[in-house]
């Protein structure tokens, strides 16, 4: 697995997707995409693993799973596989206003 990541200090909770399983994920986080500018993910696993694959590569830079949360960094183009038992969400952040 990769170093853990972490959120930066100064961000705050924008938004999160609903909980997604083999059935209710959208094609579109299965495919490569990417978070825009100035946001981040806090991709969280409930049940089983999430791979996740940065674009270009073969093996996964992590496999997540629901002991510790995964960071997707903004215009890292990615895409996920999830284990047949998979379920997650991902929270997203942006800097505080000021």
């Amino acid at each position: 697995m990769t170093e853990p990541r972490d959120l930066p200090d100064d961000v705050e909770a924008s938004g999160k997707t609903s909980l997604f399983t083999n059935e209710t994920v959208p094609d579109k986080i299965l495919n490569h995409h990417e978070l825009q500018a100035g946001t981040w993910g806090l991709l969280t696993v409930e049940a089983g693993t999430v791979s996740f694959f940065l674009q270009g590569d073969d093996a996964p830079l992590a496999v997540i799973s629901p002991e510790r949360p995964f960071v997707i960094l903004p215009e890292e183009v990615h895409y996920v596989r999830l284990s047949e038992d998979a379920k997650f969400f991902v929270t997203f952040y942006k800097r505080a206003k000021s």
